[in-house]
């Protein structure tokens, strides 16, 4: 089963990497996606923020929404 989405619009040295989807106020627009070091803090401005602790659950939906990070 897959891990369940953090709601949050920052977080702050999470415990493990931890990646992150923003999303325009419709939720239909992905606006920024990356990912949070154990190190590292992330603030949005954006309120719709999803965050994922599974990498390939993240990709997933970035992959749904016409995005692949991985493409040059």
């Amino acid at each position: 089963m897959p891990d369940k989405k953090l709601k949050s619009t920052n977080i702050c040295y999470p415990t493990k990497e931890t990646w992150f989807i923003c999303w325009g106020d419709k939720r239909d627009k992905i606006k920024a996606y990356g990912s949070i070091n154990t190190d590292q803090c992330m603030d949005s401005y954006w309120v719709e923020v999803d965050y994922y602790l599974d990498e390939e659950e993240w990709l997933e939906v970035l992959i749904e929404n016409g995005i692949n990070p991985n493409e040059d």
